[in-house]
């Protein structure tokens, strides 16, 4: 793949940028956890950002991981041969592994997991993951909090 131009870098940045809005980032849950933070530490989709202070991202974080460029090219490519319906080995592997067959109630179903991730800890989404925890215990959590609380506290004396 030839290199990565600036007109094209930034191309690919508002594409992502637009792709990440639309759908609160589920067109990335295609690709496995290392291939979303690659793109998520060169491209930056979900940093707000003008095109010059991208450009000195791209700078920065080329200096600091001289082999990310390259990476999150391959994991683009990985993202837009999925969304076109293109194969693609990254895509394929990561499929394989999330997905699973069950049997339930005589009928085999087919159940695959997308996981986001998110370069910043989204803490709306944490709270209300919290809250529902919270809401659905039948006291087992609070007493497997306890039982570990009090293991530290042994271990430390």
């Amino acid at each position: 793949m030839p290199r990565l131009t600036t007109r094209d870098y930034l191309t690919i940045r508002h594409f992502l940028i637009d792709l990440w809005n639309d759908n609160d980032g589920r067109a990335f849950g295609v690709l496995p956890g290392y291939a979303q933070h690659d793109l998520h530490d060169y491209f930056a989709p979900t940093v707000p950002m003008t095109d010059r202070e991208a450009l000195d991202h791209r700078k920065q974080i080329t200096k600091a991981f001289p082999a990310l460029p390259q990476k999150a090219g391959r994991d683009f490519e990985a993202l837009r041969a999925s969304l076109e319906g293109r194969p693609n080995q990254i895509v394929d592997r990561h499929r394989a592994k999330t997905t699973r067959t069950f049997k339930v109630g005589g009928k085999t179903r087919t159940i695959r997991i997308a996981a986001v991730s998110r370069p910043q800890i989204d803490t709306h989404y944490l709270a209300k993951a919290l809250l529902q925890l919270v809401k659905e215990d039948d006291g087992t959590l609070m007493r497997n909090v306890r039982r570990l609380e009090s293991r530290q506290e042994r271990r430390r004396r």
